[in-house]
């Protein structure tokens, strides 16, 4: 994990061997390849990043 303190959306992480840990996801083992090679991903905090970064979103609602 690499942190800009400065411009919080220039941080860049890795997390192997990727960011879901259900064996069934497609990002299981996404990052692994990027993870050998030394790469990293974005690590995004501002709302407006986060929102252009977003694949899917996953509305939890509690049982009644």
């Amino acid at each position: 994990m690499v942190l800009d303190v400065g411009a919080w959306d220039n941080s860049m992480t890795i997390n192997t061997p990727g960011q879901s840990g259900n064996p069934e996801s497609p990002h299981y083992r996404d990052l692994f390849p990027k993870w050998v090679k030394g790469q990293y991903v974005p690590l995004v905090y501002s709302r407006q990043a986060v929102e252009a970064a977003t694949e899917t979103v996953i509305t939890l609602t509690p049982a009644p």
